[in-house]
């Protein structure tokens, strides 16, 4: 797929990432230079310093050619004008990253794909957390399906505790992309042993939330 993703923070980096490493055409734009640099050095991506706000800039990166397009910056009105006009270019998939639930409602009414309003996908975690169990939070269909961010609070009887995530039987269609030990978030390459009190947040496909969890919990 060809991709164009605005905005080279701590978003729009680790999905470039992710999406060239899986083979996809991915172009990179920002404002600012040295996230330009960054995220060429950490993946196989064109990125473009521009203002997302410069509409030479959509002709010269042919939009219309466009698979997906996210708005990943830090500035919500800079992401609706974006989205709006990958709208009129006809793109076909249009992902927009907000902070204002309003926002968020706005762009599903113009007819934009999917508004993930980061607020309350958090808040949802958080609640997740404070419970001490999993819950899913549906986030946007993503690319090859529905997913959503599982998060599953470790207890001492779980059948993962003292094993290290590649003992587990994950399925396919989920990764899990952040360790919480209580004080820092881990990359989950870095954890031995998985212990009581861990929170594991994984990128899953709904379907399989439940088969997940198993994984971890073992009943």
């Amino acid at each position: 797929m060809r991709i164009l993703i605005v905005g080279a923070g701590d978003t729009g980096r680790h999905l470039a990432k992710m999406l060239s490493g899986k083979g996809n055409e991915v172009i990179v734009v920002d404002k600012e230079k040295e996230k330009c640099r960054i995220v060429t050095e950490e993946a196989d991506v064109l990125a473009i310093n521009r203002d997302a706000t410069d509409l030479t800039l959509y002709d010269e990166v042919d939009l219309g050619k466009l698979d997906v397009l996210v708005a990943a910056t830090d500035k919500d009105e800079v992401n609706l004008f974006v989205a709006l006009i990958a709208r009129e270019y006809g793109v076909p998939r249009i992902i927009v990253r907000v902070k204002n639930e309003k926002v968020a409602k706005l762009l599903e009414r113009v007819g934009i794909e999917s508004a993930i309003c980061v607020p309350y996908v958090t808040a949802n975690i958080i609640e997740g957390f404070i419970e001490g169990k999993y819950s899913l939070v549906k986030i946007a269909p993503i690319f090859s399906g529905t997913y959503g961010l599982v998060s599953i609070t470790l207890t001492e009887n779980d059948a993962c505790i003292g094993k290290p995530l590649n003992d587990l039987k994950i399925p396919l269609a989920a990764k899990v992309i952040a360790i919480f030990d209580g004080e820092k978030f881990l990359e989950p390459n870095e954890v031995k042993e998985l212990r009581p009190g861990y929170e594991i947040i994984g990128l899953v496909r709904n379907d399989i939330a439940e088969e997940f969890v198993k994984a971890f919990r073992g009943i």
